[in-house]
């Protein structure tokens, strides 16, 4: 009988062990998903835009040599630039035998493209800068620099071109461009308070919610321990009133709630607990300051129905569904809630609108949407250099798809023999 015990304690135990042994601690699934994003990274897609971005950012480089066998890659830069530059040419033209012949560099130069560190060099904007005037950045006079001059430096390139891929829905420039800005050795507080938030919005919306969570629970202890004293005049774009203590409101609410969405994707009970918190603790915030739209709506939506509150979950959804900002797709959603609501169907109504996916989607388009709102001049000026990134990078993406799409041997079938033969030789 004593023998029966002990086998079946030893068995229980040896259960519980196995099963412990399959439940990964929050520091092992940060570590996966690091992993995760450096794979992704390495796309085919991101190592050609990487390269582009450092052939061009080579040519103002002071002591800095262009990348041999990179000739085609600079042709279609040049181009490119030529088209976007209302002094110049209107139209890009790019033949299909400088497609074919770039893909051939980019095939040979991909592991440079890797390993290379772009940041190394000038930024884009002091490229364009270079262009425009015709002189270098740090005034010889001055030895001032670009960044100095302007306030714009690697990290501020970073997570502008991030926003403007997020927007377009470029998801995967998005997180590259996210994933290079330096949050940690940022030295404007308020900037790179601004530029975790971005970050951790970003890897909720590429479904890194562990790298999400680690990045703003970092933000969030820096809030709490020195935040308030600071300004933060970019969230003055966003809120009605713009006082010190508004703006941190905001801050410090807007950093929960994407802490909120990162946990509540972790689907994982303690986890949905402590997003709950973090709800709760931006409706407070949003309070203090009289926020009162969409994102206010959704949230509480959340939490009465968390809370089993159905009457003010209710009067929320009804708020959202007139709101102009969403899909029809996402209205009927909301329109399907309310009608479980109202029969009485609380827990299909609670399935439906607290659901990971739509929660997250929902909110995303509030972000975007605010974004828009955002006078980005403010921050980057009215000078002709920062048109031409905008305009760079939309032209970027459309001629890197022309390149991998066309300067494949069964497209390039159909443009005949002639360019076909040519084209194996350098690519095959």
């Amino acid at each position: 009988m004593r023998s029966k015990s002990f086998f079946y304690l030893s068995s229980l135990l040896s259960i519980f062990l196995c099963i412990s042994c399959h439940q990964k601690s929050d520091e092992e699934l940060l570590r996966l998903e690091r992993t995760k994003l450096k794979e992704k990274l390495e796309s085919q897609s991101v190592l050609f835009y990487k390269l582009f971005k450092i052939v061009l950012r080579t040519q103002t480089a002071e002591n800095a040599k262009q990348i041999p066998g990179s000739e085609h890659l600079q042709k279609i830069n040049s181009r490119i630039i030529q088209a976007i530059d209302t002094t110049k040419s209107d139209t890009t033209y790019i033949s299909l035998e400088d497609m074919v012949l770039a893909y051939k560099e980019y095939n040979d130069l991909k592991d440079f493209a890797l390993t290379t560190d772009e940041d190394m060099y000038p930024t884009l904007l002091e490229t364009f800068f270079k262009m425009h005037t015709g002189e270098t950045p740090a005034l010889s006079h001055t030895n001032i620099s670009y960044a100095e001059l302007f306030g714009w430096d690697n990290n501020m390139e970073h997570t502008f071109l991030s926003t403007t891929n997020t927007s377009a829905r470029r998801t995967e420039l998005a997180l590259y461009e996210g994933s290079r800005v330096d949050t940690e050795h940022e030295k404007d507080m308020e900037r790179r308070c601004l530029y975790k938030m971005q970050k951790g919005l970003l890897f909720i919306t590429e479904d890194f919610p562990y790298l999400s969570e680690h990045e703003l629970t970092s933000n969030h202890e820096w809030l709490e321990k020195d935040g308030q004293s600071y300004q933060y005049s970019f969230f003055r774009n966003l809120i009605p009133t713009g006082t010190n203590k508004d703006t941190y409101h905001y801050a410090h609410g807007i950093n929960l709630i994407c802490r909120g969405l990162s946990r509540i994707k972790m689907d994982r009970e303690d986890k949905k607990k402590l997003a709950l918190q973090d709800f709760e603790a931006f409706l407070s915030d949003a309070n203090a300051i009289g926020l009162n739209d969409e994102l206010v709506w959704l949230v509480a939506t959340y939490v009465a129905l968390e809370r089993e509150d159905n009457q003010t979950a209710l009067a929320n959804l009804k708020k959202l569904e007139k709101s102009t900002i969403f899909s029809n797709e996402d209205k009927a959603i909301l329109h399907s809630g309310i009608e479980y609501l109202e029969a009485k169907e609380d827990n299909k109504a609670s399935n439906l609108i607290t659901d990971k996916v739509f929660m997250g989607k929902i909110a995303i388009q509030y972000f975007i949407t605010q974004m828009k709102k955002v006078d980005w001049k403010k921050y980057t000026g009215a000078r002709p250099e920062v048109a031409t990134l905008m305009r760079y990078n939309e032209q970027i993406q459309q001629q890197l798809e022309k390149v991998k799409t066309t300067a494949t041997l069964d497209n390039l079938k159909k443009e005949g023999g002639g360019l076909l033969d040519k084209a194996k030789k350098v690519i095959q």
